[in-house]
């Protein structure tokens, strides 16, 4: 339902029931200088909040399901692509027991040495 990246953030605000709160996650998001892309219920349905960001020597790239790729719009593919490329996987089996490329990759948020 949602991932938090460097410049961008994905969530699906019209699957937030407190419309209170909706508004509280927009505006910390955009307050924390990230790019807002409000996913529908069916972009959810694919996946799309469940993607992590890599970060590599040279770029970062958005690790997610090819199938929450697939339903981006373009304008919502051009946010992301201004700060990671778009890195899109396979990942069939994991999605039939429920769970997406997020649920298969660790994040590891320590300082650099």
């Amino acid at each position: 339902m949602m991932s938090v990246a460097t410049g961008f953030a994905l969530i699906g605000f019209e699957l937030m029931n407190d419309s209170n709160r909706r508004g509280e996650w927009r505006a910390w998001l955009e307050e924390s200088g990230r790019e807002v892309i409000a996913l529908d219920a069916r972009q959810v349905g694919e996946f799309a909040g469940n993607a992590l960001e890599l970060s590599g020597s040279d770029r970062r790239a958005l690790a997610q399901a090819a199938r929450a790729a697939a339903s981006l719009r373009p304008d919502q593919r051009a946010v992301i692509e201004r700060s990671a490329a778009l890195l899109p996987l396979a990942v069939p089996t994991i999605e039939r027991a429920g769970g997406s490329v997020r649920c298969m990759l660790a994040g590891i948020h320590l300082a650099r040495r």
